[in-house]
C-alpha cells in the first residue's frame, strides 16, 4: 500500500489528544505531594520534603532520563491495514515498548563493555518505520529453518509488532491490546531477534499472578532443574555460573472492579525493591508506564501524545536530534485508588546473587502480608506449562481474565 498523509479528521484528533496531554501535565506539575522518600525504577530518592522545587527538579530529571515512547503519525500503513497512526488505540503497545526499552537500558548499563552508542541503539530498536526490514522479518518468520544469526536493527518497531499480533492473536491494527498480548509479543520478538549485545538478557513473562523459581533458574542458567533439588541452596552456594540476566514480567491483578486497599500496600513494597523496573498498567481504558511512587501517588509516563513518526534512517543519521522526542519533560501523577486492577509488574535481575536476593525478598513480603496476590513456588506445578504460552494464551484468556486498558 502506498504511503498517505493524515486526513483533516485525523489531524484534529491528534490536536485534541495533545491539548489534553499538555493540560494534564500542567496540572500535575503544580500538585506534587509532600513526603519522602521517592521511589523510581528501583531507586530510593531522599530529598528534603520542605524544598518542593528540589523535589520537582529531581523527579523531572529521573523522568526525562527514562525512554518515553508515544503515539506516532504518518508511518507506512501497518500490516494488512490503512492505519498510518496509532492515535487512540496504541497506548498499551507504546507502554509495552517503554517497559522493554527500560529493560534494555538497565541491562546495557550493567554490561562491562557498555558503549556510548547503547542509548541510540535502543531508540533505533523501536523505530516507527523500519523501512524494508519488516518485509525481511516477515520472510524470516515464514522460514521453516530460522537462522539464529539474522540481524535486525529494529526488532520492536510498531510494524513488526502489528504483523506478529495479527499472526499470533488475530489482532488487527486499530484493535486494543491487553497487557498480556503486548508482553508476550515483545517476549517473542526479543527471543527471536534480539538487538546486538542483548542476547544474554533473557525475558520471561509469567501469567496468572504466578512466579516460579525453577522457571527463573531454567532461564538464567539455560538448564533444567529437577524437583528434588533445593534451588535456593544451589543459588546460595554459588555452584552455578551464568552470564545471563533476567527481565521478568508478572501479569497480575490487584482487585476486581477497583484496587483492593490491602493489595495496594503490597504493591508499595514491591515498588520499593531495587529490582523493580516499572508497571505496564494505567487507569481503566488508558495505559501508562508507571515508574514509581510518592506517598499514595504513582509517577508515570503517558504515551497519549502524538508525534511525527521517525524512521530507521532518520534516527541513525540524526541521533542527538531524535533523542529529544524520546524524553519527557513533565511529571505525571496518578492517585493509586484510580489504578486499573490489571497490570504487568517488571523486575530486572542482573546475576545469580540478585536472583537469590530477589526471591528471598519476595518471600519475605509474602510472609508479612497474608493477602499477597502473587502465587510463589520453587517448582512449577505439573498442570502449568509455559513452553508454548504465546501460542496458547489467546485461547486461555478472555475479557474476565484481564481488563482492557487503552
Amino acid at each position: 500500500m502506498d504511503q498517505r498523509q493524515e486526513n483533516y479528521k485525523e489531524v484534529i484528533i491528534d490536536l485534541i489528544y495533545n491539548l489534553k496531554y499538555i493540560l494534564n501535565a500542567y496540572l500535575n506539575n503544580k500538585n506534587v505531594p509532600p513526603g519522602h522518600p521517592i521511589y523510581i525504577l528501583g531507586q530510593r530518592i531522599d530529598i528534603d520534603e520542605n524544598n518542593i522545587e528540589d523535589r520537582i527538579d529531581k523527579i523531572k530529571q529521573l523522568v526525562s532520563e527514562t525512554i518515553w515512547i508515544t503515539y506516532r503519525r504518518n508511518f507506512p500503513p501497518l500490516y494488512q491495514s490503512n492505519y498510518i497512526s496509532d492515535t487512540g488505540w496504541g497506548c498499551m503497545l507504546r507502554v509495552g515498548q517503554m517497559a522493554m526499552a527500560q529493560m534494555l537500558k538497565k541491562h546495557f548499563k550493567n554490561q562491562a563493555d557498555k558503549r556510548e552508542d547503547d542509548y541510540d541503539k535502543i531508540l533505533l530498536a523501536f523505530a516507527d518505520n523500519d523501512s524494508e526490514e519488516c518485509k525481511q522479518f516477515i520472510e524470516f518468520q515464514n522460514k521453516m529453518d530460522k537462522q539464529k544469526d539474522q540481524n535486525f536493527l529494529c526488532p520492536f518497531s510498531i510494524q513488526k509488532i502489528a504483523y506478529l499480533a495479527k499472526k499470533e492473536f488475530n489482532i488487527d491494527a486499530g484493535d486494543w491490546y491487553k497487557p498480556n498480548y503486548i508482553l508476550f509479543l515483545l517476549e517473542q520478538l526479543h527471543n527471536t531477534i534480539p538487538i546486538r549485545s542483548s542476547e544474554n538478557l533473557k525475558l520471561s513473562v509469567f501469567n496468572d499472578s504466578c512466579l516460579f523459581l525453577d522457571q527463573l533458574m531454567n532461564t538464567m542458567f539455560e538448564t533444567k532443574f529437577k524437583s528434588d533439588q533445593d534451588l535456593e541452596e544451589l543459588l546460595e552456594k554459588d555452584q552455578l555460573k551464568s552470564k545471563n540476566s533476567l527481565a521478568i514480567f508478572v501479569l497480575t491483578r490487584i482487585g476486581l472492579d477497583e484496587p483492593n486497599s490491602r493489595y495496594l500496600l503490597i504493591l508499595d513494597e514491591l515498588m520499593e525493591l531495587p529490582y523493580f523496573q516499572g508497571i505496564v498498567g494505567g487507569t481503566p481504558k488508558r495505559a501508562f508506564y508507571i515508574l514509581g511512587k510518592i506517598n499514595d501517588h504513582y509517577i508515570y509516563l503517558d504515551p497519549h501524545y502524538v508525534q511525527e513518526s521517525e524512521n530507521k534512517d532518520q534516527i541513525q543519521e540524526n541521533k542527538v536530534l531524535y533523542r529529544t522526542t524520546y524524553s519527557c519533560k513533565y511529571i505525571h501523577l496518578l492517585n493509586q485508588k484510580q489504578m486499573d486492577t490489571s497490570m504487568g509488574l517488571s523486575f530486572y535481575i542482573h546475576n545469580q546473587t540478585e536472583l537469590l536476593q530477589f526471591w528471598r525478598n519476595i518471600k519475605l513480603i509474602k510472609q508479612k502480608q497474608e493477602d499477597f496476590f502473587i502465587y510463589l513456588s520453587n517448582f512449577t506445578p505439573e498442570f502449568v506449562d509455559y513452553s508454548n504460552q504465546l501460542e496458547e494464551s489467546s485461547s486461555k484468556l478472555n475479557d474476565d481474565d484481564v481488563v482492557f486498558i487503552q
